[in-house]
């Protein structure tokens, strides 16, 4: 079953792997924007971890001959870390947040928490077996996907303005 997937992990690992690069490229050019700005660091935290996690899960899925029960065992490892270290940041951002308007602070709060928690549903149900997790890790991706392009554009031109 999980064979059949692998030109979509391979897919998932290359795409999120460049994205990754492109918000460390982002965080060299303005190193010192991102690090005097309230909040920005974080932000940075926040790109990294939702574009890393994906290329994790998807590197887990290439892994030959293993069973959906492994898998599922190996996402629900990566995908709680990635919950726990973004939430960690959103909680310690809280402050820089609240300056922010209220649609933007929510917005950014429940897209990131929702693009982890996908991904832990989805290591749930591969744990228990069920290879419809897979499908809810297509959703976790693309939402990480979303996180990842709205976190890297503020690290590369909306801290210029």
């Amino acid at each position: 079953m999980i064979t059949a997937w692998n030109g979509y992990f391979t897919a998932q690992a290359g795409a999120f792997a460049a994205l990754t690069g492109l918000v460390f490229v982002a965080l060299s050019i303005n190193l010192k924007h991102i690090l005097t700005l309230p909040g920005v660091s974080g932000r940075a935290g926040e790109a990294i971890i939702v574009l890393v996690e994906p290329v994790l899960v998807a590197l887990l899925g290439l892994t030959p001959d293993q069973s959906v029960h492994a898998l599922g065992v190996e996402v629900l490892v990566v995908s709680v870390a990635a919950w726990t270290f973004a939430s960690g940041i959103v909680v310690r951002g809280f402050p820089a947040l609240r300056s922010r308007p209220w649609h933007e602070a929510a917005r950014r709060v429940l897209l990131v928490e929702v693009a982890t928690l996908l991904v832990v549903v989805a290591g749930c149900l591969l744990a228990a077996g069920d290879a419809a997790g897979l499908y809810w890790q297509v959703a976790g991706t693309g939402t990480c996907l979303v996180v990842g392009m709205f976190d890297a554009w503020v690290l590369l031109i909306e801290i210029l303005r």
